[in-house]
């Protein structure tokens, strides 16, 4: 017989910074409900939380797509628009997603749908990470003539791609996950409501 793992009585004994950056990394000392303390580091950030944007048009039944290069594992690997929620620079998430969907794919406009509920606190994004993402759902948008500047470090373009390819790329192990994630989500919605 399977036991329910106890949701509440985690205690946050101690948070130390230990390294900052574009990301944060914190010492956490736990105290588990059976008494037991473990220490964690735990990547952060300012708002701790992102956002993502997936588009799609519906005259051609293509996806946006972005090929850049992934620091962490030294290669070109495949992404959607996604970006940081900053609340000094974006008055909302979904302005934030916006902003990326310009930087990122120089497309603006489309009908935006957030691929989660209102009060929902965001997809978590990895259990060693205290952020978590909003994912949206971008149909037709059009082209940006004057988009937003990447950010200095970026180094991607755009592609648009079949739901044939979107789909072997959120398979193959080469998208980031959170991408991956609101591909999948992304393509329920399309698929529920016969846009595909």
């Amino acid at each position: 017989v399977r036991r329910a793992m106890q949701q509440e009585g985690f205690e946050v004994l101690k948070e130390e910074q230990i390294f900052h950056r574009y990301l944060t990394i914190i010492d956490r000392v736990v105290k588990y409900p059976n008494g037991k303390e473990v220490k964690f580091d735990v990547l952060t950030c300012p708002s701790n939380h992102f956002v993502t944007a997936l588009a799609f048009f519906t005259s051609t039944k293509q996806f946006a797509v972005i090929k850049e290069y992934f620091q962490g594992v030294n290669r070109i690997g495949s992404a959607i628009a996604c970006g940081r929620y900053e609340p000094s620079k974006h008055n909302s998430i979904l302005h934030a997603a916006e902003c990326e969907l310009s930087e990122e794919c120089a497309l603006k406009g489309g009908k935006w749908i957030k691929l989660i509920p209102d009060g929902h606190p965001g997809v978590i994004e990895a259990k060693w990470a205290a952020t978590r993402f909003t994912p949206f759902l971008v149909i037709d948008p059009e082209e940006d003539e004057n988009p937003l500047e990447k950010d200095e470090e970026e180094y991607m373009h755009r592609e648009n791609v079949t739901l044939e390819q979107l789909e072997d790329l959120a398979f193959s192990g080469e998208m980031h996950l959170p991408s991956s994630q609101t591909v999948f989500m992304g393509l329920k919605y399309l698929r529920t409501n016969n846009l595909l």
